[in-house]
Parts: structure tokens; sequence; C-alpha cells
């Protein structure tokens, strides 16, 4: 009864402070993916993915200095979060310039990698937090982050062929995908009219519903 009593007015809501920081982080990369995606489209793959690689570098290494829970709120649940979203998306995006019959093939590909270094980065980040600390485990990790950063110089989009100059000549007025140098309107950077399509629209809120259980060991184990 007094290890219960224990349990919920303390170490309990512990957790919770705790899981705030991994939930916060995980929730803010997928929020940001539409914000992502008009600066990819605005911007091109390369600035978007070098400056949130610079972001997610930036709340790493602030997140290894805190002295308590708190600022990792910031530090890592957003700053750092909303660094990766802005570099993960643009490398998605890339591969539609480069890749167009085997697509899916090349996205299977990524995909796959990053799921075999997910696997092997938990072994690397028990070595390191037994041997140096969590604080100093993330300094180490922003080591991959900047390489992220250097990687994101090399998203050079390809010149469009001509086949794509001629589609996108309209009304006399050439509007490019991959050298934009004005904003577009709003209403061609916000979309609605794709979500009168059933089968899209069903899909966009299974997926998140889905994610809702998805993510639920990640935060709490």
């Amino acid at each position: 009864m007094g290890t219960n009593v224990v349990y919920h007015a303390i170490i309990s809501p512990l957790f919770s402070f705790t899981a705030w920081v991994s939930s916060l982080s995980m929730g803010m990369i997928f929020f940001c993916c539409p914000i992502v995606s008009v600066f990819t489209d605005v911007f091109g793959c390369r600035k978007t993915a070098v400056v949130g690689a610079a972001v997610g570098l930036i709340g790493l290494m602030s997140s290894s200095f805190v002295s308590s829970i708190e600022p990792l709120y910031l530090t890592y649940g957003i700053i750092f979060a909303c660094g990766c979203s802005f570099a993960y998306q643009p490398s998605l995006v890339i591969l539609g310039h480069y890749f167009k019959k085997r697509l899916g093939l090349v996205n299977g590909i990524v995909t796959a990698g990053s799921s075999i270094f997910t696997i092997l980065l938990p072994f690397l980040l028990r070595v390191l937090t037994e041997s140096v600390g969590l604080f100093y485990t993330l300094r180490v990790l922003c080591i991959f982050m900047f390489v992220l950063f250097l990687a994101s110089f090399t998203y050079r989009p390809l010149p469009p062929s001509a086949k794509d100059k001629e589609s996108e000549t309209k009304g006399g007025k050439r509007f490019s995908l991959f050298s934009r140098r004005k904003f577009s309107s709003p209403k061609k950077v916000f979309n609605f009219a794709i979500f009168k399509v059933t089968a899209y629209a069903v899909w966009a809120v299974g997926i998140p519903v889905a994610l809702f259980g998805y993510f639920v060991p990640y935060v709490h184990l």
C-alpha cells in the first residue's frame, strides 16, 4: 500500500515529466511536416535541409549543457525536433528529382537504411551513456548532425528536361519547380482541393490516428 502511494505521488509524475521530452520531440517532427513542405517547395531541398540540420545541431548541442529537465522541453523537444523535421523531409523530396521509374524502390532502400541504423544506434548509445554519461553522449551525437549538415549541401536538383519545361510553361509564363525565385501564391502552396479525394482524405486521417498507438512505447519505455 505504501509503495503504491509513493509511486503515484512521486515516481509516476516524474515519468510523465520525462516522457514530455521525447513526446514533444516526436510530435514536433511530424507537426512541422506541412510547414517544411511549403519551405521545400519555395526555397528548395538544399536550403531547407541545410537550415534544418543547423537548427537541429544547435538544439542538440544546447541540450548537452542543461542542468535540469525543463530546458530540454525547449532545446530537445522543440528546437532539435524542428531542425530534424526540416532536414528529414527534403531528404525524401530530393529522391523525386533523381528517380522517376524506380522511385518506390529507392524510397524503400532509404527507409530500410534508416531502420538498420535505428537498430544499431541503441547499442552505441548504451556504451556511450555508460562510459561518458548522457550529456557527453548528446555531444557525440552532434557529430552525426554535423555530417547531416554537410550532406545537405549535396541536394542539388537536376535541371528540368525539355519535356518538363514544356509542361511548366502556361499562359506564356514559365513556372519552374526546380528554381523558384518568388513566393508562390497561397492557392498554389495550400491546395486543399486534394482533400475532396475520398481515398486521400481517409489515408490522411487514418495515418495520424494509427500513430497515436505507434509511438507510445517510444515515449514511455
